[in-house]
């Protein structure tokens, strides 16, 4: 995957979570502030007057929620800027000395109603019917106490919403970055099976052109079968696993026209293969393994093979034999050693984590692989 397309799909996906957290999610919760002050009767109140406390609150409600997203959009990024936080705060008294003068506006419209005779005596203080609800009309200053309240209320709520949705936002860049990075780390991993399969299998080839040149023909028939599976199948993230078992029986055909009966080859096979799915070429390592170092030196060699499938948990039991080890001739150290084995046991960590079981164990002169998969 190129770097191009990455950064393409991080933006598209950023953008959805952009959108659904700054401004979908908080658009419904000021929707329910806007709708709540008609959910309450005023009594008492002529409907002119009521009219106009409900236009009061919401005209209130609305510039809080103007001030929620200027906050949110606007004023909370300059932190992050020299100075950023000098400016923060200015920024904040303006906005703040503009809320109180515009909701003193608001408010002050009331002061030409009169207020309402209230049905119980000594309710209102001496003097008060006949004031408006401004008490002394528009020569009254703006309260601060009452404007700062709903203000700092809505900076803080905005300043912590901003501080969650940065932090959903990142996570999920995060995510979206390590999977995709697991991604381009499992097409590496399949990329080394075929190149590293393919040299053992022209191996067996070249050996079968010297010793055994009538048995090219079948051969080159068994590996044909085998690359076709390889181009075309082993790209699709998931095959049956009736087909996987096809492959590997093609590969243990051809290693036994190569040894033929000095090999003492046994595959057992039980369950219903073509009900499940497994990752392409994910068996063959186990067995490919078996046939490299068990045989060679070894007289009639052991390779047991056992694929069991059973209330969906798949079994693989891989016996074989291995020779002595010479202490006094070391072994060339080759680069190919334990590609196989080690990339298959990445790939089961990505493609099944906490779902697979993956047990290799060498005894004397055997060598047993117990693989695991739950479906």
């Amino acid at each position: 995957m190129s770097s191009k397309s990455l950064m393409s799909m991080l933006k598209i996906e950023r953008s959805k979570n952009w959108y659904w957290l700054n401004v979908l999610f908080p658009l419904g919760i000021w929707s329910l502030v806007l709708i709540l002050p008609f959910t309450f009767r005023i009594g008492n109140f002529p409907p002119e007057v009521r009219s106009s406390m409900y236009k009061t609150v919401v005209l209130s409600n609305v510039l809080l929620i103007v001030i929620f997203y200027v906050h949110h959009f606007l004023i909370y990024p300059v932190k992050e800027k020299r100075y950023g936080l000098y400016l923060y705060v200015l920024l904040l008294a303006v906005i703040f000395i503009a809320f109180l003068l515009i909701n003193h506006s608001f408010y002050t419209d009331l002061s030409r109603f009169p207020r309402p005779e209230f049905p119980k005596p000594g309710f209102h203080k001496p003097g008060f019917p006949g004031q408006g609800f401004g008490g002394r009309g528009g020569d009254r200053p703006p309260n601060v106490l009452m404007s700062l309240l709903p203000f700092t209320f809505v900076i803080v709520m905005s300043f912590c919403f901003r501080l969650y949705s940065d932090k959903v936002i990142r996570d999920k860049q995060i995510e979206e970055l390590e999977n995709l990075h697991l991604k381009t780390e499992l097409e590496f991993l399949s990329s080394q099976i075929s190149p590293h399969f393919m040299f053992n299998v022209l191996n067996t080839l070249v050996y079968m052109s010297r010793k055994k040149p009538e048995l090219v023909e079948p051969s080159l028939i068994s590996l044909s079968q085998m690359m076709r599976y390889m181009i075309y199948d082993s790209d699709e993230g998931q095959i049956t696993l009736a087909d996987e078992i096809q492959y590997l029986k093609n590969y243990t055909n051809l290693q036994l026209l190569r040894f033929g009966d000095s090999v003492r080859f046994n595959l057992y096979l039980s369950g219903a293969f073509e009900q499940y799915s497994i990752a392409p070429m994910l068996l063959i390592p186990f067995v490919e393994n078996a046939f490299k170092h068990g045989t060679g030196t070894l007289e009639e060699p052991i390779i047991d093979i056992s694929i069991i499938v059973n209330q969906n948990q798949l079994l693989l039991l891989v016996e074989n034999e291995i020779a002595a080890v010479n202490q006094s001739v070391p072994a060339p150290a080759r680069k190919d050693s334990g590609i196989g084995l080690s990339n298959v046991r990445r790939r089961l960590e990505l493609l099944y984590p906490g779902r697979h079981f993956l047990e290799t164990r060498k005894e004397d002169q055997l060598f047993n692989v117990k693989l695991l998969i739950n479906f």
